[in-house]
C-alpha cells in the first residue's frame, strides 16, 4: 500500500519530482527540435551525435558512445551513418591503431549551422518568459547538476 500512496503522491503533488520535471523537459524540447528539423534528413540521435562531435571533436567513438548512453557497436553505425552523407570524418589515433577519432567534415558544418539555430528557436520556446537572469540562474543550476551526478561517488 505505500507504494501506491507514493506513486499516488507523485501524480497529484502540485511540482512533481525534479527527475520527472526534467525528463518531460527534454522530451518536449527533443519533439519540438525534431518538428522544426524535419528537412534536415537526420534522426534526433544523429543529430545529437553531430552536436557531440562538434562540441568535442576528435573524440574516440568509444568516448562518444558513453557520452550517448549506446553501445560501441550503435554508434560504430550512428557515425557510418554521418560519414556515408559527408557529415563527419574518421581519422586513427596517432597513440592508438585500433581506436579512430570523430571529426565534423567541411560538409557538416552548414548542417550544423542550420541545427543550431533550430536548436536556438526551441531553446527561446523552452525560456519563454524567463528574463536573462533567470535563464544564466537555469543554466547554472543544470550545469551544477550535471557535475555533480557526473563525478564518480
Amino acid at each position: 500500500m505505500l507504494i501506491m500512496s507514493t506513486a499516488k503522491n507523485f501524480t497529484t503533488a502540485a511540482t512533481p519530482p525534479l527527475a520527472y520535471l526534467l525528463a518531460d523537459v527534454v522530451r518536449l524540447m527533443r519533439r519540438d527540435f525534431r518538428a522544426r528539423a524535419t528537412g534536415l534528413g537526420l534522426t534526433p540521435a544523429l543529430a545529437r551525435l553531430l552536436f557531440y562531435v562538434a562540441r568535442e571533436p576528435g573524440s574516440r567513438q568509444t568516448e562518444l558512445a558513453c557520452v550517448l548512453d549506446v553501445t560501441p557497436v550503435t554508434l560504430g553505425r550512428m557515425v557510418d551513418k554521418l560519414a556515408a552523407r559527408g557529415y563527419v570524418r574518421r581519422s586513427p589515433d596517432p597513440a592508438d591503431r585500433r581506436a579512430l577519432r570523430v571529426y565534423v567534415a567541411a560538409r557538416g558544418e552548414p548542417l550544423l549551422a542550420r541545427m543550431a539555430g533550430i536548436a536556438t528557436l526551441t531553446s527561446e520556446r523552452a525560456m519563454h518568459g524567463l528574463n536573462a537572469a533567470a535563464r544564466r540562474q537555469l543554466q547554472d543550476a543544470l550545469a551544477t547538476l550535471r557535475t555533480n551526478l557526473s563525478a564518480e561517488g
